[in-house]
């Protein structure tokens, strides 16, 4: 029986079931790994910024298949958008109506930005910086940065940056976000580096480049962060175990608002 518990994926039900249901019941209550793992899912809800980095097959869905976001950005009506929208290959259902690709639309963002940046961290996805619309009808550069649940269709706002970004790049690697560069709210182009630890919620500064950069593009591979491009012909790596950046042969050609 206890290995047969193994299989309940206790981290998905909410904390009222786990309180109501799965604690009271007499199967949980006459077995210590049941109880066990009751309190572990318990322990998850309640480090609800940690949960990226503490995934396990019991808090994930049992079917899972790739699935392909857009979010935010600018329309030709609406300055900054708040859209988040998915197209999923796997579902035919969804995947053609009168044969034109039908992207569905999801839980919108709290606030609509535009040259923002997005990842990917423990099946969660990320959004950090951008450039947001305030109500004078003033845009600029912002800090905040929020995070998307696709299990429960959700938004949570997390820590915000230490510096107002856009036009950066933005990075998952191992229990960490990377953001660097860009633009801030003055427009000034940024050397700084950053980046998040979901288990503390906090931003904190790592080695800088040694010169601005904005509309650089970027990419983790190998458990290394590769930046390349802007008016300059240097490309860097990020060894994340040493906390420093190393740069790279020169690339052949001048390239801006590149994509890796």
């Amino acid at each position: 029986m206890d290995e047969l518990l193994q299989y309940i994926r206790f981290g998905l039900m909410d904390v009222d079931t786990l309180h109501t249901v799965a604690l009271s019941h007499p199967l949980v209550q006459a077995s210590e790994t049941a109880t066990a793992l009751v309190n572990e899912a318990l322990e998850y809800h309640q480090s609800i910024y940690a949960q990226p980095v503490w995934q396990t097959r019991r808090t994930k869905p049992r079917f899972q298949s790739d699935t392909l976001y857009i979010i935010g950005g600018k329309k030709r009506e609406v300055c900054k958008v708040k859209e988040l929208r998915y197209f999923n290959p796997v579902d035919q259902e969804n995947a053609l109506i009168a044969a034109i690709a039908n992207w569905s639309e999801l839980a919108p963002m709290p606030v609509g930005r535009s040259h923002h940046c997005v990842a990917v961290m423990g099946d969660f996805l990320f959004v950090a910086g951008g450039e947001v619309e305030h109500a004078s009808g003033r845009t600029c550069a912002v800090r905040t940065a929020c995070r998307y649940d696709p299990r429960s269709n959700s938004w949570a706002e997390i820590a915000p940056m230490k510096n107002c970004r856009e036009h950066f790049v933005l990075g998952a690697m191992d229990e960490y976000l990377y953001a660097a560069g860009g633009r801030n709210e003055l427009r000034q182009v940024l050397p700084t580096v950053e980046r998040y630890c979901p288990k503390k919620n906090k931003w904190t500064f790592v080695q800088s480049f040694d010169r601005s950069l904005s509309c650089h593009a970027g990419y983790v591979a190998d458990g290394l962060l590769w930046i390349s491009g802007r008016t300059c012909l240097i490309r860097w790596i990020y060894y994340k175990t040493l906390s420093l950046w190393h740069k790279l042969t020169s690339q052949a050609l001048v390239v801006v608002a590149v994509c890796i």
